[in-house]
């Protein structure tokens, strides 16, 4: 398990990193408006990819780590169920383009929309491939494959600089298409040699009616995940004027969103982990190994959170240009609200382990229904600070209920030790919140020491107040 999510973390952080890199060109060579566009685009994609990402990928997982169903047949009902979410959006994206222009007040979007049509096709199937080496726990092919994704995905800065100049959404999106096919290419290369055995395990079929039932339960719930966490990009994009403010928006929205796509590396080993120590009726060991990965993301994932929340206009400044020091409170909310919202998945997760997704269920049907009319409300009378804290505010309540819900079920994955760390991390806040207003950082590069040196130092005083040791760390470790 250490080894999982370590190599997963890894991969996570190459994802972002490579998106900074992308969006860093993005936002110092074009317009504030043109960077809405793609911020756009990129947001719709990012919340269709909840339906044809997490829902296969997680219910794959699930299903092969359980160990009661041949894996072939497992793999190619979940394909089947795959392929018609896939065209549904395909059809909505394609002939719906239009309609796409008019909603977000833009005529641009119209052609580039028939143009992502295609994206969520290949991400359909590069999921399937990671969710098949997820339950099968072989987390460092998909580790890999996550890895190298994003790093062919680069090529998108010299194709908008050579070849789309002055088309740099067609860039974007040309360069997310050839980076996934060859992706998926290379995933197949890697699952050939296990396919045979793969078709040999086990004997009882799957219903197509559970594997549907366990891919949307899924895809609900992390459409309200992105929902909370994208839908503000969006209303922005709508309501609020003038269009750079969606500009500043998208890029206080990629540093908010650092800490959740970290916590996906959590999500990804906590499943498959917990649904094993269930299936072999080993409910005590499932909580403690709960407990461990809560612990670990309190302590090394929150400070980055906190850090970024409490330096929000010298990472705007420095990263971005001044002017995107309007987004700076928004920054400051946002970068909790990822946090939250990622420790929501990983609790429902280690809910959902057990195939009762129930409390998951109504937990994505009620948000979904308040969170767009309290994003609405707030953007209109309190702009983009005020959608920033509602975002926040939402995102801590619902980690708060699956908190509880957990404790209910199961355990209290919440230890004394956690507990310190929030406190610990909550004077860091303060601390940095305090020198910030006195002294301001107006190069990256020293900002991102002055982060090392803060992280590291955090790091260090918990290992000095035992709340973090080796020997905890070791404990970790499991099969895979």
């Amino acid at each position: 398990m250490r080894k999982g999510l370590i190599l997963n973390i890894i991969s996570n952080l190459v994802f972002f990193v490579s998106g900074y890199l992308i969006h860093y060109y993005l936002g110092g060579h074009t317009s504030a408006a043109a960077y809405g566009v793609v911020g756009t685009i990129i947001t719709v994609l990012d919340f269709e990819y909840m339906f044809t990402s997490n829902g296969a990928r997680q219910s794959l997982s699930r299903n092969i780590s359980s160990g009661r169903y041949n894996v072939g047949d497992v793999i190619v009902k979940t394909l089947a169920v795959q392929a018609c979410i896939v065209a549904l959006f395909f059809v909505v994206n394609f002939f719906g383009a239009p309609l796409f222009g008019t909603v977000f007040n833009d005529a641009s979007l119209d052609f580039y929309f028939k143009l992502a049509a295609f994206l969520p096709i290949s991400n359909g199937l590069y999921v399937m491939m990671l969710g098949i080496n997820d339950g099968l726990q072989r987390f460092q092919y998909s580790a890999f494959l996550s890895t190298f994704y994003p790093i062919v995905k680069l090529g998108v800065i010299p194709l908008i600089m050579f070849v789309f100049p002055h088309d740099p959404v067609m860039g974007v999106e040309v360069g997310y298409f050839s980076a996934m096919v060859i992706t998926i290419v290379l995933g197949l290369a890697l699952l050939a040699p296990v396919w045979p055995k793969l078709r040999a395990t086990g004997t009882e079929r799957i219903a197509i009616d559970e594997v549907a039932h366990g891919v949307l339960s899924f895809s609900f719930f992390f459409i309200m995940a992105s929902l909370v966490l994208s839908a503000d990009t969006l209303v922005v994009k709508s309501v609020v004027s003038p269009a750079s403010m969606a500009g500043y928006y998208t890029g206080a929205m990629n540093f908010g969103k650092t800490t959740y796509y970290l916590l996906q590396a959590f999500a990804v080993i906590i499943l498959p982990v917990v649904s094993g120590l269930i299936a072999k009726g080993d409910t005590e060991q499932a909580g403690r190994k709960a407990q461990s990965l809560v612990l670990v993301a309190f302590g090394f994932i929150f400070p980055m959170a906190v850090v970024i929340s409490a330096t929000s206009r010298d990472l705007l400044t420095t990263f971005y240009k001044p002017e995107f020091t309007v987004a700076a409170p928004a920054l400051s909310c946002l970068a909790f609200s990822s946090f939250f919202m990622g420790m929501t998945v990983v609790f429902n997760m280690v809910l959902n382990a057990e195939k009762d997704t129930h409390f998951s269920d109504v937990l994505s049907i009620v948000s979904l229904v308040l969170v767009i009319p309290i994003f609405v409300v707030s953007a209109r009378f309190g702009g983009i600070t005020a959608i920033a804290a509602a975002s926040m505010i939402c995102t801590f309540i619902t980690m708060t209920l699956s908190y509880l819900e957990v404790r209910r079920r199961m355990m209290d994955v919440m230890t004394a030790k956690t507990w310190m760390v929030i406190g610990v991390n909550a004077a860091v806040w303060a601390a940095l919140f305090l020198v910030g207003r006195v002294v301001s950082i107006r190069n990256f590069f020293l900002l991102a020491l002055i982060y090392a040196v803060v992280y590291f130092a955090y790091i260090g005083a918990l290992f000095v107040l035992r709340i973090v040791d080796i020997e905890q760390l070791k404990a970790m470790k499991g099969d895979k």
